[in-house]
Protein backbone atom coordinates (compact mmCIF):
# COMPACT_ATOMS: atom_id res chain seq x y z
CA UNK A 1 0.00 0.00 0.00
CA UNK A 2 1.32 3.34 -0.67
CA UNK A 3 0.23 4.74 2.29
CA UNK A 4 -1.64 4.53 5.83
CA UNK A 5 -4.57 6.26 4.74
CA UNK A 6 -4.88 4.07 1.44
CA UNK A 7 -4.51 0.85 3.67
CA UNK A 8 -7.23 1.97 6.17
CA UNK A 9 -9.97 2.80 3.10
CA UNK A 10 -9.15 -0.99 1.78
CA UNK A 11 -9.53 -2.37 4.89
CA UNK A 12 -12.94 0.26 5.95
CA UNK A 13 -14.22 -1.12 2.35
CA UNK A 14 -13.69 -4.93 3.30
CA UNK A 15 -15.41 -4.34 6.85
CA UNK A 16 -18.58 -2.72 5.32
CA UNK A 17 -18.69 -5.53 3.16
CA UNK A 18 -18.21 -7.75 6.14
CA UNK A 19 -21.17 -5.60 7.85
CA UNK A 20 -23.92 -6.15 5.05
CA UNK A 21 -22.78 -9.85 5.08
CA UNK A 22 -22.98 -9.87 8.34
CA UNK A 23 -26.81 -8.34 8.63
CA UNK A 24 -28.26 -10.66 5.61
CA UNK A 25 -26.42 -13.87 7.39
CA UNK A 26 -29.14 -12.42 10.53
CA UNK A 27 -31.83 -11.87 8.08
CA UNK A 28 -31.67 -15.03 6.51
CA UNK A 29 -31.15 -16.96 9.84
CA UNK A 30 -34.94 -15.34 11.08
CA UNK A 31 -36.25 -16.66 8.00
CA UNK A 32 -34.51 -19.86 8.54
CA UNK A 33 -36.33 -20.06 12.20
CA UNK A 34 -39.67 -18.77 10.83
CA UNK A 35 -39.25 -21.74 8.12
CA UNK A 36 -38.56 -24.39 10.56
CA UNK A 37 -41.93 -23.77 12.76
CA UNK A 38 -43.96 -24.04 9.49
CA UNK A 39 -41.77 -26.93 8.48
CA UNK A 40 -41.06 -26.08 5.46
CA UNK A 41 -38.56 -28.01 3.94
CA UNK A 42 -38.03 -25.91 0.31
CA UNK A 43 -37.67 -22.86 2.20
CA UNK A 44 -35.18 -24.70 5.03
CA UNK A 45 -32.85 -25.92 1.85
CA UNK A 46 -33.16 -22.63 0.37
CA UNK A 47 -32.71 -20.66 3.00
CA UNK A 48 -29.35 -22.85 4.73
CA UNK A 49 -28.06 -22.35 1.12
CA UNK A 50 -28.10 -18.74 1.18
CA UNK A 51 -26.45 -18.53 4.93
CA UNK A 52 -23.67 -20.42 3.79
CA UNK A 53 -23.28 -18.29 0.44
CA UNK A 54 -23.26 -15.35 2.93
CA UNK A 55 -20.76 -17.01 5.62
CA UNK A 56 -18.26 -18.11 2.74
CA UNK A 57 -18.08 -14.58 1.32
CA UNK A 58 -17.95 -13.13 5.44
CA UNK A 59 -14.58 -15.51 5.24
CA UNK A 60 -13.28 -14.51 2.25
CA UNK A 61 -13.52 -11.17 3.06
CA UNK A 62 -12.25 -11.83 6.57
CA UNK A 63 -9.37 -13.25 4.42
CA UNK A 64 -9.07 -10.11 2.68
CA UNK A 65 -8.65 -8.06 5.64
CA UNK A 66 -6.28 -10.58 7.28
CA UNK A 67 -3.65 -9.73 3.79
CA UNK A 68 -4.19 -6.35 4.12
CA UNK A 69 -3.35 -5.81 8.25
CA UNK A 70 -0.09 -8.37 7.31
CA UNK A 71 1.20 -5.06 4.95
CA UNK A 72 0.42 -2.31 8.00
CA UNK A 73 3.51 -2.61 9.81
CA UNK A 74 3.85 -0.58 12.86
CA UNK A 75 0.42 0.17 12.53
CA UNK A 76 -0.70 -3.59 12.87
CA UNK A 77 -1.86 -3.88 16.39
CA UNK A 78 -3.79 -0.52 16.49
CA UNK A 79 -5.82 -1.37 13.25
CA UNK A 80 -6.35 -5.71 14.91
CA UNK A 81 -7.63 -3.45 18.01
CA UNK A 82 -9.96 -1.17 16.06
CA UNK A 83 -11.65 -4.27 14.59
CA UNK A 84 -12.22 -5.63 17.69
CA UNK A 85 -13.61 -2.41 18.66
CA UNK A 86 -11.05 -1.82 21.87
CA UNK A 87 -10.13 1.36 23.30
CA UNK A 88 -6.56 0.60 23.42
CA UNK A 89 -5.96 3.41 20.59
CA UNK A 90 -7.47 6.06 19.68
CA UNK A 91 -8.65 6.19 15.72
CA UNK A 92 -6.29 8.85 14.26
CA UNK A 93 -8.35 9.83 11.14
CA UNK A 94 -11.82 9.23 9.22
CA UNK A 95 -11.30 5.62 8.22
CA UNK A 96 -10.03 4.32 11.93
CA UNK A 97 -12.84 5.38 13.37
CA UNK A 98 -15.61 3.95 10.62
CA UNK A 99 -13.41 0.75 10.93
CA UNK A 100 -14.07 0.83 14.60
CA UNK A 101 -17.31 1.81 14.66
CA UNK A 102 -18.60 -0.29 12.20
CA UNK A 103 -16.36 -3.26 13.54
CA UNK A 104 -18.75 -2.78 16.73
CA UNK A 105 -21.96 -2.77 14.85
CA UNK A 106 -20.63 -6.38 13.05
CA UNK A 107 -19.92 -7.75 16.56
CA UNK A 108 -23.53 -6.39 17.65
CA UNK A 109 -25.31 -7.73 14.98
CA UNK A 110 -23.31 -11.38 15.07
CA UNK A 111 -24.24 -12.00 18.87
CA UNK A 112 -28.06 -11.40 17.69
CA UNK A 113 -27.77 -13.50 15.23
CA UNK A 114 -25.61 -16.35 17.35
CA UNK A 115 -28.63 -15.74 19.94
CA UNK A 116 -31.47 -16.59 17.51
CA UNK A 117 -29.03 -19.06 16.25
CA UNK A 118 -28.82 -21.02 19.69
CA UNK A 119 -32.84 -21.02 19.83
CA UNK A 120 -32.84 -22.54 16.63
CA UNK A 121 -30.68 -25.10 17.48
CA UNK A 122 -32.03 -26.10 20.60
CA UNK A 123 -35.18 -26.33 18.83
CA UNK A 124 -34.65 -28.77 16.48
CA UNK A 125 -31.53 -30.69 18.65
CA UNK A 126 -32.79 -30.52 22.02
CA UNK A 127 -30.16 -31.97 24.50
CA UNK A 128 -28.09 -32.91 21.51
CA UNK A 129 -27.74 -29.14 20.59
CA UNK A 130 -24.03 -27.46 20.01
CA UNK A 131 -24.86 -24.97 22.14
CA UNK A 132 -26.03 -27.17 24.68
CA UNK A 133 -22.54 -29.46 25.09
CA UNK A 134 -20.47 -25.93 24.70
CA UNK A 135 -22.34 -24.34 27.81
Amino acid sequence: MENQEELLTEVLKRVQRNYMHMVEIERVTKELGDAMSRNDQESIQLLMKMRQEEMEGFGETKQEIRLLIEAAGEDKEKIISWLRGEDKHQPENFEAGKIKELSCQVLQVLNRTIDIDKIINLKVTGKDSYYQSAQ
